[in-house]
């Protein structure tokens, strides 16, 4: 598979994946960073681009805010809290507004006791934050080189494939593969060969291989140091996936037919997205592809393959979908509203709380995740006066919440007025998913 690199970065020895992507998180490198984020844009100025931000100007935002203080990110930063992508890991961004709400009252009492001022965030930095996070899942770990050759031995794969001057001819030298630091040429390559692999291994009586967690990255590690590379010896990246172009190829793939019907068991592929990392989620594509070639024959859809990006186009499409979330069901919303205590001051016309079915919050999750983050100091001080206990959101009560605000009739419900006509932010709004839902 010949992949389209957006740049490549010379230099003498193959530079491991940890240290780009920590020039990716922690610091500008010129036409690296220019050139990632030009194709950042080219994503978010599309439908179904990342919100509306920016990654790059996102971790800005987590330092500058003093989140690493609390914080870290693949070890680097504070270790009061949580780890930032274990704790982003497989949840759609109403469940993280939800999770960054339940945790508020502890984050302000430590802030507090370090002296730190509440951060506010406006309308574009918010964004610009869960831009970052959202990308943030797209980038695996480097994987681990040692492993990969156990792997790569237990797989068996050097009776077909060759790496580094030994192994066998049946199957394309890996060689190749060194120059990239992410696993998905690799993994796109693979799916692309897998029927005639697959035929071949059944014909030798070899026993199909399969992956399990992040192999695919710690083999990629194992190519990347073993793998010989003539003449030009660079490191290729990746352009940053685009999910508009992910959708067309959704679409032009036939992926549908059985995804968004759940045919023959056909899994949720945007909650699977979400679930797990690029790596994992390769080598899942393998595991599962023998499978799909029996059950898409039977049903007349000729086996996909991909070209170019468009694998990782497609993952960071069907993680989008995931990230952005479900539709809520208003009726549980409902109840939501009044079991949080939400209604005792919002849903009273006497209290100086503002309308929240009145707000064009609900219409925008980024407005509404900025929202529940710049006022929670004041509300954590006038709950705190009441001794009304903080509320805890689980999975799907923000969903269901905004469902709820969003009726039309709830304006006139709660406050005895019309309900107000809201402008409704598509670019944010949940997704359909591939599985209906």
């Amino acid at each position: 598979m010949n992949a389209s690199p957006v740049m490549s970065v010379r230099a003498r020895w193959r530079v491991p994946w940890f240290r780009l992507r920590r020039r990716f998180l922690f610091g500008w490198v010129g036409l690296v960073a220019l050139s990632f984020a030009a194709g950042l844009l080219v994503a978010a100025a599309t439908p179904s681009g990342v919100l509306e931000g920016s990654p790059f100007r996102g971790r800005t935002l987590f330092v500058d805010k003093l989140c690493d203080q609390c914080h870290s990110i693949w070890g680097h930063g504070g270790t009061t809290g949580p780890e930032i992508s274990r704790v982003i890991a497989g949840k759609a961004l109403p469940q993280l507004t939800g999770e960054f709400w339940n945790h508020t009252p502890r984050m302000m009492d430590e802030m507090a006791g370090k002296g730190y001022a509440w951060p506010t965030m406006d309308h574009q930095e918010m964004a610009d934050l869960l831009s970052y996070l959202y990308y943030l899942r797209l980038f695996d770990d480097p994987g681990k080189a040692a492993e990969g050759a156990a792997t790569f031995a237990r797989l068996r794969c050097e009776s077909c494939h060759s790496l580094g001057g030994k192994g066998g001819t049946v199957g394309a030298p890996l060689d190749g593969f060194a120059a990239y630091a992410s696993p998905l040429p690799l993994a796109q390559s693979m799916w692309n060969a897998g029927p005639a692999m697959q035929r071949a291994q059944t014909a030798h009586g070899a026993a199909i291989p399969k992956f399990s967690g992040g192999e695919m990255a710690d083999i990629q590690a194992y190519i990347r140091e073993r793998g010989r590379l003539t003449g030009d010896r660079r490191v290729h990246l990746l352009p940053l996936p685009d999910p508009a172009e992910g959708e067309k190829v959704f679409v032009a793939k036939r992926c549908a037919a059985c995804h968004a019907t759940r045919r023959a068991g056909a899994p949720d592929l945007a909650e699977a997205a979400l679930r797990l990392t690029v790596a994992e989620i390769s080598g899942v594509l393998w595991n599962h592809s023998y499978a799909m070639q029996d059950r898409m024959r039977a049903v007349g859809i000729p086996f996909p393959r991909f070209q170019g990006r468009e694998l990782s186009d497609l993952i960071s499409y069907l993680h989008l979908l995931g990230y952005r979330g479900r539709e809520g069901d208003a009726r549980r919303g409902a109840k939501v509203f009044e079991e949080k205590g939400c209604a005792a001051c919002h849903g009273d016309s006497r209290t100086r709380a503002p309308d929240l079915a009145r707000s064009r919050s609900v219409d925008d999750a980024v407005a509404l995740s900025a929202a529940m983050w710049n006022h929670a100091p004041q509300m954590y001080r006038v709950m705190a006066d009441r001794g009304v206990p903080w509320p805890q959101f689980e999975a799907g009560d923000v969903e269901d919440l905004v469902a709820y605000l969003r009726r039309p009739s709830v304006g006139s419900e709660a406050s005895g007025r019309a309900a107000p006509d809201r402008v409704t932010s598509t670019a944010v709004r949940a997704a359909p998913s591939p599985s209906g839902r």
